[in-house]
């Protein structure tokens, strides 16, 4: 072989080695290739496995129905479940250990209603009120209609404390207890805080304050002379009269009273009445225990409780009286019971405001119930000023050369003129006599307070006008004075004579026509 043979063989050599890698690379590449794709393929697989599975349905579970070992010795259970409402025996999956099975835990069945798994207990489902505990656990619950139904207990309450008003969680088919949900929050039922108000914020009752203290202080701070004298301390105060003139006042100052003679301890529980009227049977009378219980809890710590019902007449309102729902003919009945009943009220007191006596059940007024019984009448002209006194202070910016004195005197003059320039209006009884009403006659300690707030607004508006603190004058006074007559003649003008007449106080409900002053009979 020449030379040149040699050379033209070794370059063949090197042509298929190269030739051998590049084909051996397109096979690794397409094997590769054909691995990923398999695995795409088992996935797609896998997914479409996953998406045409059968739907698994949950159930509740309630027992075993059966369990044992059949004659080839395979193991085999039975359990009843209830699917929505309906009820059945199905056969449990050897995966699945029937002895862990819970009453009230969810279950899941397959296709073939076979049970085959097990969760945790529904977070969520109807809510029942318990209306009594049985001997042997079960239940008896009411919805919100007042229909009632017996029910069974779940595994995880077995063993639970249930009480009569507790609020639990049944399933689906109402045939089993869940859960035990806690308290109702009774936040938006009742206020309880210890009010800033003192006596000293009030003006112009002196006779009411004496008469409450004698009442609510002395049993609360002189408890061993109480006990020494053989004296029960009265269950409850009313305080009842027209709108607008302390009767909240008074009975927030109470509690900061009792607060600071029980060194800060004191607990003022303000129900609020309209909120406690509900529709469903039972729910009202619920409200109601839920209250005094609460306050019978905060009285065992040893601080004093006042429960403030206000506007008690829409709560206790006479039975029978055929001038609202029948709802008072539960209610009144379960007030007395908490009132007076078996369980004893120490450290606490009832404290009412109405403006309708007239309106609330006699029995509720009663003497051992509601012992004191305080009228807050319309301040005199002496009232009137002790009451406008305390918002028009010596520390205002005052017209010079006058004092406050002097501005109360004039303010006070003024509204209880009986004169035309405060003539109201006339009002006709049942006899048809007309008698006419000024603006004294209806005066209330808040109409005062809102008439020096007015005058107060009128320098403030004036100050920024201004640029410099505007001072408060008669003039001022008199326009806020004019002010609050015309809207006080705009307001009785527009209302049912005989509903405004029992509310003011003014001829006891008889007046039968209202016209205007400027009007001829």
């Amino acid at each position: 072989m020449t030379a040149d043979d040699a050379v033209t063989a070794a370059g063949g050599d090197e042509d298929l080695a190269a030739l051998n890698d590049r084909l051996m690379a397109k096979n690794h590449a397409l094997a590769e290739a054909l691995n990923r794709a398999g695995r795409e393929l088992t996935r797609a697989k896998s997914q479409l496995s996953r998406i045409a599975r059968p739907p698994l349905t949950f159930a509740t579970m309630v027992r075993v129905d059966s369990s044992g070992v059949d004659g080839d010795g395979v193991r085999y259970a039975d359990a009843e479940v209830i699917a929505g409402t309906r009820r059945m025996v199905v056969p449990v999956a050897p995966s699945v250990n029937a002895a862990r099975l819970e009453a009230g835990r969810t279950v899941m069945l397959n296709e073939n209603m076979v049970l085959v798994g097990q969760r945790d207990v529904d977070t969520v489902g109807p809510v029942r009120i318990v209306a009594q505990t049985l001997d042997d656990g079960r239940l008896i619950v009411r919805d919100g209609g007042g229909a009632v139904t017996l029910v069974r207990r779940s595994t995880a309450l077995a063993h639970t404390r249930i009480e009569s008003s507790d609020r639990v969680v049944v399933d689906p088919s109402a045939r089993l207890a869940l859960e035990l949900l806690p308290g109702e929050d009774d936040a938006d039922l009742v206020l309880e805080e210890t009010p800033d108000v003192t006596f000293a914020d009030i003006g112009g009752l002196d006779g009411q304050i004496e008469r409450i203290r004698d009442a609510v202080q002395l049993p609360f701070l002189h408890r061993r002379l109480f006990e020494r004298y053989d004296l029960q301390p009265p269950k409850g105060v009313l305080l009842y009269g027209p709108p607008g003139n302390g009767k909240t006042l008074i009975a927030k100052a109470v509690a900061h009273m009792l607060s600071e003679g029980s060194g800060g301890g004191g607990v003022f529980l303000s129900v609020k009445g309209p909120e406690l009227l509900n529709k469903f049977v039972g729910e009202s009378e619920r409200l109601v225990r839920m209250i005094f219980a609460r306050a019978r809890e905060r009285a065992a710590e040893g601080c004093p409780v006042i429960v403030f019902i206000d506007e008690m007449d829409s709560l206790l309102r006479t039975r029978g009286s055929g001038v609202s729902s029948d709802v008072e003919t539960t209610i009144v009945p379960q007030f007395l019971a908490e009132l007076d009943g078996v369980e004893r009220l120490d450290n606490v007191m009832v404290i009412g405001a109405s403006n309708r006596i007239d309106m609330i059940d006699p029995a509720v007024l009663r003497p051992g119930r509601l012992d004191v019984k305080i009228r807050v009448d319309r301040p005199d002209v002496e009232q009137a000023g002790q009451i406008v006194r305390h918002y028009l202070t010596d520390d205002l910016p005052l017209e010079r050369g006058v004092d406050a004195d002097a501005l109360v005197g004039v303010l006070v003059r003024d509204i209880y003129a009986r004169d035309e320039r405060r003539h109201v209006c006339d009002v006709c009884d049942e006899r048809g006599r007309w008698r006419a009403v000024h603006l004294a006659d209806v005066v209330s300690g808040a109409m005062l307070k809102n008439i020096v707030d007015r005058a107060k607004t009128r320098a403030v508006k004036a100050s920024i006008e201004t640029g410099a603190d505007v001072a408060i004058g008669v003039d001022m006074l008199a326009r806020a004075a004019e002010d609050e007559f015309r809207e006080t003649v705009d307001s009785i003008l527009d209302a049912d004579p005989a509903q405004w007449s029992r509310i003011t106080g003014l001829d006891a409900g008889t007046a039968t026509r209202i016209r205007p002053a400027s009007a001829e009979g």
